[in-house]
């Protein structure tokens, strides 16, 4: 699967600055976000595919997939495009095994990023101290 990644925007509820993520994901689509990442570290599953309907509604018809950070429940539930996994969680495979057909992946070494490649990763996020890989 081939995702447009020009502009890669995450919708955060603990630094969004109390915006509603799904107002602020309309406004970033519209904006030129190609991608959008839904990351929330404390909310409670229900608040999360909750978010992620509305979030997922409000991109429609921009064409600009959603992606769930860590939460492959979450992400099935909500009918959300794929899953975005962090280098130690749960496993691609795993992933896979749960129903994700999209899986990126944020890696951290170099390790990791041969590693998530090795494994089938649709997309893999590296900070800067990663090496490119060619």
């Amino acid at each position: 699967m081939s995702v447009d990644l020009r502009l890669y925007a995450l919708v955060d509820p603990d630094v969004g600055g109390g915006h509603d993520l799904a107002d602020l994901s309309r406004q970033v689509a519209k904006g030129g976000a190609t991608l959008v990442q839904l990351r929330d570290k404390t909310g409670s599953t229900l608040r999360m595919i909750e978010e992620a309907k509305a979030i997922k509604q409000a991109l429609s018809g921009s064409f600009v997939p959603l992606l769930i950070n860590d939460r492959v429940d979450v992400a099935l539930a909500a009918g959300a495009f794929g899953v975005h996994l962090p280098e130690r969680g749960l496993s691609i495979a795993d992933a896979r095994a749960l129903g994700a057909t999209f899986v990126g992946v944020s890696c951290h070494t170099l390790a990791g990023v041969r590693e998530a490649v090795d494994a089938g990763a649709d997309l893999i996020v590296g900070d800067r101290d990663v090496e490119a890989v060619a």
